[in-house]
């Protein structure tokens, strides 16, 4: 027994039990992408900017975004093949990239290990992983997650088998792409890509001194990304962090660095960059975009990024001193190893095998903490373990891995300046890495060791390895699964290019209602943040075609003012405000000021609010808000009520529904229970009268039977005893029902 090898089994039934797993974890994602909808709704404004430069053009120019052309020209393509550009199609374009990356990664696991719960927990773990892609729909980032998985994965592969010039071209034409989506992200795989090159180059003289230059690089390229930030101590931790995992991966690479690449090679990634780089940008520029506002866009607008809008990460206690301790047993690792290499392998293997088990401890406990804020807080320190060559490896294969190494160690800077969903994204090749690592090192020490322990014993760890694997592929499988049952709660959106998202019932309503008053109220709307999806779901305009949800910090006074100037000619216009965001950007330092954010505050006012959704009018104008409810109860002052009738609940309906309304239910509390009450023509007396698009009757009111029908807009009254219903909720949901049960109709109750 030499080393751990996986059971024999036919090819076809590792790929069909594959295959079915990647099916029952792709619908589980489709159910979580469709069942969430964030507040801040970068989704709005990415999906309304790639709308706006499919049919205006004008990128940069007309159209505000804080990304590169690739992502506008590749969504411009698949509208050009047939695909709109709606909540629907963004968010499926999202999961096939969420998809893409968990397969590719689950590919790279079972290529090296040919061990099949090995493929399927790395499966699982990825996309369990990369579940904060249900938070980003549309968004840059999940081409950056499938590009990044693609260049490491498939480049891992081609380095493998050396296929250098394929490798360069996948490499060229990736970071053009990258550059051209967000162009920190293309410097970094670059950075990684010239790395290696120069590691292993042909020429004796780069190859001789090509470790110092790019230890040099490593402690200079964080200080130079970071320097707007560098008085603050998280940005201090993370470039001292960043710094030495950097220097110590250059070291334990260069130990088993051969001669493999020229400048021919280099050569090729040009070629392979220029091409991609040649179409987007004769995209771009025939869009109506000159060069300098290319220019702006992509090189010069991302460097005052950090200082317009950053989230700082929270290190953990004495991650400095866990750095530099890092580094320094890098060093002295690399110093003892032709002395003493029994002790430093042995020790490297373990401590690798160590860092890939805690990884899975780490990620084992989902979906209960987001399992990869830990991950990048103690992932850079570990990086150098497994750049590590191991004696009596093929070269190749080492080499191979430390490409993986390089793309995530340059991928790590990502969360710079924003520690959001960059997080999952900059580190999500830890978990392939962690595979392919772990067993290297699991095999080398079953080689080294074969005569200590018994060819038993060395099985029984082989199937108790595998064991786990299984357990913890099947477990997190499951766990991602229950998440996606989320989905069959709650009502369907209903609304434009969104048919498919389901939300719980209080924020569906919210979101129809919002949308349902702006067809009827507004010719012109706007949102403070930007929330644009309410101009796609309403079909209304937005004042110009520079959008973005941070305006008051990202959009100039000249791009401001142009917006006032159309919102003073238009009467009509409406802004919704989410107060609650606006108060939780404030607590954060970020509070919205500047010219629009007064004359907003100046010039309009709510007409309703909803869970801090605030619509509102211009000041001095009044509307009658469609299927906002309000109840009415009967004070007596003028008299007994009518037997049965002391309590009135009033509403207008806009959009009828297409069946009629059997009966009304109100919920009565938050959450699954208690049930809602029930209005239906056993214990309701109803009267309908027609009502313009102000929402003022236009005719009598008139006795109405049910089930009742709406031809048009209308307000309805339902007159019922309170003394036999229940008290409702503050803001409850109210929702009307078909005979079948089916709901037809979402409003709420007014505070």
């Amino acid at each position: 027994m030499t080393e751990p090898r996986p059971g024999i089994r036919p090819a076809w039934f590792a790929t069909l039990v594959t295959a079915a797993a990647a099916a029952a974890l792709f619908v589980a994602a489709a159910m979580i992408m469709f069942s969430a909808f964030m507040f801040y709704d970068d989704e709005g404004y990415v999906l309304l900017s790639l709308r706006n430069f499919a049919d205006h053009g004008g990128l940069y120019r007309d159209i505000y975004t804080q990304y590169g052309p690739f992502p506008f020209v590749f969504h411009y393509v698949l509208q050009l093949l047939g695909m709109p550009l709606s909540h629907t199609a963004g968010r499926l374009i999202t999961l096939g990239a969420w998809s893409g990356a968990a397969l590719l990664a689950a590919a790279l696991a079972g290529q090296v290990t040919r061990s099949l719960v090995a493929r399927l927990a790395v499966l699982a773990a990825v996309f369990a992983y990369l579940w904060v892609m249900a938070s980003e729909p549309t968004h840059p980032g999940g081409l950056i997650v499938l590009l990044t998985t693609a260049v490491a994965v498939l480049g891992h592969h081609w380095l493998a088998r050396e296929r250098l010039r394929a490798w360069a071209l996948l490499v060229g034409g990736v970071t053009a792409a990258l550059l051209l989506t967000k162009i920190n992200i293309g410097v970094f795989v670059a950075f990684s890509a010239c790395a290696w090159l120069l590691l292993h180059h042909r020429n004796p003289t780069v190859h001789r001194w090509a470790p110092a230059a790019l230890m040099i690089c490593s402690a200079l390229l964080p200080l130079a990304l970071m320097h707007p930030l560098l008085g603050v101590a998280w940005v201090q931790s993370f470039a001292l962090v960043w710094a030495c995992a950097g220097i110590a991966v250059i070291r334990a690479t260069s130990l088993n660095s051969s001669a493999r690449a020229d400048w021919r090679t280099l050569g090729w990634g040009l070629l392979g960059a220029g091409g991609v780089g040649a179409v987007v940008l004769g995209v771009t520029l025939a869009r109506g975009s000159s060069l300098a506002d290319v220019w702006g866009g992509v090189v010069l607008a991302p460097m005052r990024q950090p200082l317009t809008f950053s989230i700082r990460y929270l290190w953990a206690p004495g991650i400095r001193v866990v750095a530099l301790a890092s580094l320094a047993l890098c060093v002295l690792a690399a110093a003892l190893r032709r002395r003493h290499p029994a002790v430093v392998e042995n020790s490297v293997a373990v401590a690798r095998l160590a860092a890939a088990g805690a990884l899975a401890i780490n990620l084992s406990r989902f979906p209960g903490i987001s399992a990869d804020y830990l991950v990048f807080g103690f992932a850079l320190p570990c990086l150098w373990l497994f750049a590590w060559p191991l004696t009596g490896e093929q070269s190749i294969v080492s080499q191979a891995r430390a490409w993986l190494v390089l793309v995530l160690l340059g991928q790590c800077l990502h969360i710079f300046p924003v520690a959001g969903s960059q997080i999952a994204w900059g580190t999500l090749l830890t978990i392939p890495l962690a595979a392919v690592g772990g067993w290297d090192a699991a095999r080398w020490l079953a080689r080294r060791h074969a005569e200590t322990l018994a060819a038993q014993h060395w099985r029984a760890a082989a199937f108790a390895g595998g064991f786990i694997m299984a357990v913890f592929a099947a477990s997190t499988g499951w766990k991602f699964a229950q998440v996606g049952d989320r989905y069959r709660e709650g009502q369907h959106l209903h609304l434009p290019g969104a048919e498919w998202l389901r939300l719980p019932d209080a924020s569906t309503a919210l979101f129809r209602l919002l949308t349902y008053n702006a067809i009827a109220h507004a010719d012109l709307l706007f949102s403070e943040p930007g929330m644009f999806s309410f101009n796609i779901w309403s079909g209304r305009p937005t004042p110009t075609n520079a959008n973005t949800t941070h305006w008051f910090s990202l959009l100039g006074p000249e791009r401001q003012q142009a917006i006032i100037r159309q919102l003073e000619t238009h009467p009509r216009a409406c802004v919704i405000v989410h107060r609650e965001h606006v108060t939780y950007l404030a607590k954060r330092g970020l509070a919205p000021a500047g010219a629009l954010h007064d004359y907003i505050a100046r010039e309009f006012e709510p007409a309703f609010t909803f869970d801090d959704f605030e619509f509102c009018v211009r000041r001095g104008r009044r509307i009658a808000p469609f299927m906002v409810g309000e109840l009415l109860t009967h004070s007596g002052a003028a008299g007994p009520a009518p037997a049965g009738e002391n309590t009135l609940l009033k509403f207008s309906v806009l959009l009828p529904p297409v069946r009629p309304v059997a009966r009304i239910e109100i919920t009565v509390a938050p959450g699954p229970a208690p049930p809602p009450f029930v209005l239906d023509g056993s214990n309701t007396r109803v009267e309908v009268s027609p009502v313009n698009s102000r929402g003022e009757p236009v005719a009598a009111a008139r006795p109405a039977p049910w089930p009742l029908t709406f031809t048009q807009a209308s307000l309805l009254s339902v007159y019922y005893d309170r003394a036999r219903q229940p008290r409702p909720a503050r803001g409850a949901t109210i929702i009307l029902r078909d005979a079948a049960g089916d709901e037809v109709g979402l409003g709420r109750l007014q505070d």
